[in-house]
């Protein structure tokens, strides 16, 4: 596969995965009677779908719905500059996720399982990056109105974030 096609695939997982609302589809009386998504709504819907298919031979679907959901945060901090995850946070989360596993899993499947949430969530941050980048503005508000809500409902760190230094550390020489 070429970049450019893993690009258009994650922009269109990303887009669904929000149109799904971030959790399974269910079946309610309400959606029989709704008018069919057309347009971007349809795409994040068709996309959230394909994401949902590539996870559910690892995952259930409430584990599906919260790698969806921690990638809207990885999402929105990648986006956002007044946003950052909480890296407590988010481990927490993704300890919940493996935590839903079957009991019986051995040291190797438990750590497949381990990969499978690490690529999962780069896969639905890259989506939802790609599907909010052209109104980027208004994801951001509304990702700042749930970081407004009570820390435990959100992956978010408190303050704003601090930028990461990248540059080498330089080395002091030795004086004789």
């Amino acid at each position: 596969m070429t970049m450019q096609t893993l690009r258009t695939l994650t922009i269109t997982l990303a887009a669904a995965a929000l149109a799904a609302g971030c959790t399974p589809k269910s079946e309610t009386k309400e959606a029989a009677t709704a008018p069919a998504p057309v347009g971007k709504d349809a795409a994040h819907q068709e996309t959230g779908a394909l994401l949902a298919d590539l996870m559910s031979p690892t995952f259930t679907s409430e584990q599906q719905g919260r790698i969806l959901n921690m990638g809207y945060f990885m999402a929105a901090s990648s986006l956002c500059p007044d946003l950052a995850v909480d890296p407590l946070k988010m481990g927490r989360a993704v300890d919940a996720v493996l935590t839903l596993g079957p009991p019986e899993q051995t040291d190797a499947e438990k750590a497949h399982q381990r990969d499978a949430v690490v690529m999962f969530l780069g896969m639905a941050s890259g989506a939802m990056i790609g599907s909010h980048i052209e109104d980027k503005t208004q994801f951001c508000e509304d990702a700042a109105k749930v970081k407004g809500g009570a820390p435990e409902t959100h992956l978010f760190a408190a303050g704003a974030p601090a930028d990461p230094s990248t540059a080498p550390t330089p080395e002091t020489p030795a004086r004789p």
